[in-house]
């Protein structure tokens, strides 16, 4: 599925310090010479070393910030009001998986990092390029997770969490029906998220008060997926994902994501 180079505009990208948000940005920047990407992450070494790899960094606008935080959020509000593109779409990778166990030990205060990080982040995000996304009939993106669809034994708050999200992306393609809005299940990827799911995994498996039998959980977290596919799919459904798709929650395997496996180029 092939970008033109006349496709102008601007993508939000979070969670792009690492894995499947830094593979996404570089090939959203490989996809058109006239397309810019706002990086957001955490760690400022680490997308100072995406913009080196890409050579077309000249495109990539990187803000180092916990995207939770109000002051990122006012960060990148004003760089897309510099950039003055269009915005085509945003891109909610960014998300925490810790804490994890069994849900009731979840304290208050994990919760609203949890929540704050998961959900309402992406949210704020979403209502400050909203006018932007109905102008330009854009894309919203939330990277989704299994756990969403069924309680995982030590991950039931995270699969709350994006549960939630879930119902944000059904809530946003019906009150905004200019914008498709989809969440995206990228599978069990090789990152450094799913190696901190494996350990945990462990750990909960290894908790006395536990009783449940973990070993599929800990098999398919050991069977990872490279980062390419899921990466591909998401950078193209971020440029052009068919808005009869808005609303729906999909996974990296269904058939109807064939069409966006191709890197965008």
């Amino acid at each position: 599925m092939a970008t033109s180079d006349s496709q102008g505009g601007v993508v939000v990208v979070t969670g792009a310090s690492r894995g499947i948000g830094r593979q996404v940005c570089i090939n959203l920047l490989s996809s058109s010479t006239q397309l810019h990407v706002v990086a957001v992450g955490r760690t400022r070494s680490d997308l100072s070393s995406l913009a080196h790899t890409c050579d077309n960094s000249s495109r990539l606008v990187i803000v180092a910030g916990d995207i939770a935080d109000s002051a990122t959020q006012t960060q990148i509000s004003a760089l897309l009001q510099t950039l003055k593109l269009p915005v085509l779409a945003v891109v909610n990778n960014a998300a925490s998986v810790t804490p994890t166990g069994p849900l009731l030990d979840t304290s208050a205060s994990e919760w609203a990092h949890l929540l704050s990080t998961n959900l309402t982040a992406a949210l704020v995000l979403c209502s400050t390029c909203i006018d932007a996304l109905q102008e330009s009939r854009g894309r919203i993106i939330n990277v989704s997770s299994s756990a969403s669809q069924r309680p995982v034994p030590g991950f039931s708050a995270y699969g709350m969490t994006k549960a939630a999200l879930n119902y944000a992306t059904q809530a946003l393609a019906l009150e905004y029906p200019k914008v498709t809005s989809i969440a995206f299940y990228p599978g069990v990827v090789n990152t450094d998220m799913n190696q901190a799911a494996r350990q945990s995994a462990a750990a909960y498996a290894a908790d006395p008060r536990t009783h449940l039998d973990t070993s599929a959980l800990t098999a398919k977290l050991s069977d990872p997926i490279p980062v390419d596919l899921p990466s591909a799919i998401i950078a193209n459904l971020a440029l052009r994902a068919d808005p009869s798709l808005s609303g729906h929650y999909v996974t990296y395997s269904d058939d109807e994501m064939h069409a966006y496996h191709s890197p965008p180029h």
